[in-house]
């Protein structure tokens, strides 16, 4: 249809000009010939367009943009308390299977009005199951859950910096966390994740109440709660935020992220104090240009009343290398020290090694983590219990 209107009017401006010289002629036929060749050029565009469009998310309110995403992380695990071995079919509690609605809004160019709900769903959460879960039920746990991550509005100002309402995550939330090493779906500071529910056994053969979970901590924070939250705009990779919760609690945080010639740095420092304790945090993670990483974490925790106040510490090496096309390869090994997490006394200790591969085709990360934990309590004797994670992580 195209090409017949421009060959008419083509020939009605022919039609109605002055006789032409051959030269000119020639002219003309050639610049007609490139805009028909362009007119080609577009209708292929056109329709490989058409082909290659997808179905589009879209809100209610047609000034809001609206995305969904999230992820399915599964895994087998196998645990060793020194006499019994057990298999579970997880969900990996250090990443959980989730999905998430985000819509905002931009009022002015310097302002974005937003919302968040976020879930997860687990079905036998690494940081849960025991070796009792199929044998006779555990009733400290349940093997499935359906929980509230994010329920939440929030407003960026580019010059302001930015406003959290609702349920999400506090200023000292990660802060013990920071990681650059690629592996922390196999492992990183909070070490318990990964068999968390399982019960130490005494030397003497019986299963104790005691579990891994209990004596092991990081001290991240006051975690994801009912708050409201503000960030001051990054002043040249440093930023500050602090937060009020629900229950007399409130935390400040100062967080840094910076790019350099040569390798990258983050890290966090945070203070919280609660109705009964308070504490201090951080962690701190350097990237280099050649794919080594070192990572540290470490806390101090004040309790009332109590002679049993927890501390901790983490270090973690890694090195990150791009040996397959498919993505980024990531190797580690860490060490966890927690004291005074159970009782005053208690000596716990975890050692482990991760291995992440990234599938960019897929959208999927495989990993594996392999960890042995240790408890020493006065008067007591306990065998090591001893871990085994394989997993993957497909995001949509």
């Amino acid at each position: 249809m195209k090409k017949t209107l421009i060959c008419t009017a083509v020939g009605l401006f022919i039609a109605n000009s002055a006789p032409l010289f051959a030269g000119e002629v020639d002219d003309l036929k050639a610049q007609i010939q490139k805009l028909m060749t362009r007119v080609e050029q577009l209708e292929k565009q056109k329709t490989t367009a058409v082909a290659d469009s997808k179905p589009t998310v879209t809100s209610g309110e047609k000034q809001v943009r609206l995305s969904i995403s999230g992820q399915v992380n599964r895994g087998l695990l196998i645990t060793d308390d020194g006499e019994e071995t057990d298999y579970h079919n997880v969900d990996n509690d250090a990443s959980s299977t989730r999905i998430r609605f985000i819509g905002e809004a931009d009022p002015t160019d310097e302002l974005t009005v937003g919302a968040a709900i976020e879930v997860q769903f687990e079905s036998n959460s690494t940081a849960d199951v025991s070796q009792l879960t199929r044998e006779t039920g555990d009733p400290g746990t349940g093997t499935d859950n359906f929980t509230q991550r994010r329920l939440e509005v929030y407003f960026d100002h580019k010059r302001f910096g930015k406003l959290w309402l609702g349920q999400g995550w506090t200023a000292s939330e990660g802060t013990s966390e920071y990681d650059l090493s690629g592996t922390a779906l196999a492992g990183y500071s909070d070490t318990d994740i990964l068999a968390g529910g399982t019960f130490f056994r005494g030397s003497d053969g019986v299963l104790s109440a005691i579990r891994v979970k209990s004596v092991l901590t990081n001290l991240d924070g006051l975690g994801r709660d009912d708050r409201i939250r503000y960030d001051t705009p990054s002043f040249g990779g440093l930023k500050l935020a602090t937060s009020l919760v629900d229950g007399d609690a409130w935390d400040v945080a100062a967080l840094y992220s910076s790019a350099f010639p040569g390798f990258k740095l983050v890290g966090a420092l945070a203070y919280a104090q609660t109705s009964s304790a308070d504490q201090v945090n951080g962690s701190a993670s350097i990237l280099l240009d050649n794919g080594l990483n070192f990572t540290l974490g470490a806390g101090d925790q004040d309790k009332d009343g109590t002679s049993a106040d927890p501390s901790f510490y983490y270090a973690k090496l890694g090195y990150r290398a791009s040996w397959f096309s498919v993505g980024k390869t990531s190797l580690s090994v860490d060490y966890h020290q927690t004291d005074d997490a159970g009782v005053a006394g208690d000596d716990a200790s975890s050692v482990g090694l991760q291995l992440v591969q990234e599938i960019k085709p897929w959208a999927t990360e495989a990993y594996v983590g392999l960890r042995n934990y240790e408890l020493d309590r006065p008067g007591s004797n306990f065998e090591d219990v001893s871990a085994l994670l394989a997993g993957v992580r497909v995001k949509f």
